[in-house]
């Protein structure tokens, strides 16, 4: 994914507009704007800082769409993804039996893969 699709991801997940980053980050809502519509545009180094910060992601996430763990060689997908967030949203509409049907789904399709 390029910068533009990482930065609406996380503002997605953190369910900020673009004004609201901007206060956060002290980086113009049009620049920011930019940031979001110009596939390939990249800020310099200090902006994709306040951005990451803002959002609670690295700028290696921003970046590449991946968060890097310092022990591990190979770079970790994102807990930020849209996919996953709409899917905890309908997920914490469901009461504890249903929650419990979907534990043992989620098991049985992880222990499947891993064999």
């Amino acid at each position: 994914m390029n910068f533009n699709e990482n930065l609406k991801e996380a503002m997605y997940c953190k369910n900020l507009t673009t004004q609201q980053l901007a206060s956060l980050t002290g980086i113009n809502s049009g620049t920011i704007s930019n940031y979001l519509k110009t596939k390939g545009a990249m800020p310099p180094a200090d902006k994709a800082l306040k951005l990451a910060n803002a959002l609670d992601v690295s700028v290696d996430f921003l970046v590449n769409g991946f968060e890097s763990k310092k022990d591990v060689s190979s770079p970790q997908k994102s807990p930020f993804s849209i996919d996953v967030f709409k899917i905890a949203q309908k997920l914490n509409r469901l009461d504890r039996d249903e929650l419990a049907i979907i534990a043992t789904m989620a098991d049985f399709l992880n222990k499947r893969k891993n064999s």
